[in-house]
């Protein structure tokens, strides 16, 4: 189950860690297309400056030619140092990574701006003489640079214009993706969380069940050998640590090799089980009752004395004297009791329950069906009981 366990919680974090990764790398795709765009409207604004300018370059040209035309004498120069800057800026334009934009016309403009410097140049160098044709033709040539100059600007605007939504088109496709990788994140944690409580609570719940088998009887459910020595050896702790006494308790039953020999094993486990149901009604909450084998079974009596260890003992014989309702009959079996007192019988654990085992027996050759306590050197009391049969 543990292995199970750790396999699930493994594909779990491998599935979110492979999200988060394929998340990050979604989101580092956008970020370059963010940067991309950022990049391309700082260049289209700076485009669209730079045709601005060109605008105002070309507007003082046609000034400057139209002063020509009028017999202007510093015109000329005007119209040079303005072809010049015209043609600078087409060369910076012509140099714009945009430049190849098909929808910019760019080409176009190019075109219409040197031939409207070629006009203007061959305007003032023929004016008085070249007449109204030659200002008409030009005019002309200015509204078609213009027109040419507003149709690339429009292209450049609506280029910053578009780069501009996409770039908020991308802001919230990353706002989506860290909201996913979160929600995706706190789901696959809260899902590891719950699979690692369930996980532990059936790994607790396996635990106490291997550890109830460890310390249990099976057929009975009562404290096994293991767990009855370990429970005597804390009592003898709490009572040598408080001042204290206590009595153990041995008994078994009278006949029951006869209940397993007539009837069977599954019997004889039905009669075991009744004798633990019935010792445990006969004990107080804070008293032990365990099996040692067999029919053998073991009763710690903490701060127990004389007096209410015998009590308890006459009570238990009468209960265990009752008949034992089985599928094939009514089974008649008595109990033999021997019971020894800390810490007159004995300092430790193995010493108490020889000393219990003793009296037991003695119980057992005086006739059965009756309780002994251990006398030490003056031998056992004999208190109660007489002999009965086993099976009826």
């Amino acid at each position: 189950m543990a292995i199970g366990a750790g396999r699930l919680a493994g594909t779990g974090l491998a599935i979110a860690a492979m999200s988060i990764v394929a998340m990050a790398l979604l989101a580092r795709f956008e970020l370059d297309r963010e940067a991309a765009l950022h990049r391309d409207v700082i260049a289209s604004l700076q485009l669209k400056e730079s045709i601005e300018e060109l605008r105002t370059q070309l507007n003082d040209l046609k000034s400057a030619a139209r002063l020509a035309a009028g017999s202007s004498a510093g015109a000329q120069q005007v119209i040079e140092r303005r072809a010049v800057e015209i043609d600078a800026e087409l060369q910076y334009l012509a140099q714009h990574p945009l430049r190849n934009d098909p929808r910019d016309g760019f080409a176009e403009l190019a075109q219409a701006a040197r031939l409207l410097v070629v006009n203007a140049r061959s305007l003032a160098a023929r004016m008085p003489a070249g007449g109204a044709a030659a200002a008409a033709e030009f005019e002309r040539m200015a509204a078609e640079a213009a027109a040419r100059l507003e149709l690339t600007l429009a292209a450049h605007r609506r280029r910053v214009t578009e780069s501009t939504l996409a770039q908020i088109r991308i802001g919230e496709t990353l706002r989506a993706y860290v909201s996913w990788l979160l929600a995706g994140s706190v789901a696959v944690l809260l899902g590891l969380f719950g699979f690692y409580r369930w996980a532990r609570v059936r790994e607790v719940r396996a635990l106490r069940r291997i550890e109830h088998i460890a310390h249990h009887d099976a057929v009975t459910g009562l404290p096994n050998r293991a767990l009855l020595s370990d429970r005597v050896e804390q009592e003898i702790a709490r009572s040598v640590r408080e001042q204290a006494g206590f009595a153990l308790m041995l008994f078994d039953l009278d006949g029951f090799k006869a209940v397993n020999d007539v009837w069977g094993h599954a019997a004889g486990d039905a009669v075991l089980a009744i004798v633990a149901a019935r010792a445990r009604d006969c004990i107080r909450a804070s008293d032990t009752v365990g099996r040692l084998g067999g029919d053998e079974f073991l009763a710690l009596l903490p701060g127990a004395s004389h007096e209410g260890a015998i009590a308890v003992a006459e009570k238990l014989r009468l209960a265990l004297s009752e008949p034992y309702a089985l599928a094939e009959c009514d089974a008649l079996l008595s109990v033999s009791i021997g019971v020894s007192f800390f810490p007159q019988h004995g300092n430790d654990g193995d010493a108490l329950q020889r000393a219990a085992d003793a009296a037991l027996y003695e119980a057992k050759r005086a006739g059965k069906n009756r309780l002994r306590l251990a006398g030490g050197a003056s031998g056992a009391v004999p208190v109660t009981g007489g002999q009965r049969p086993a099976v009826a």
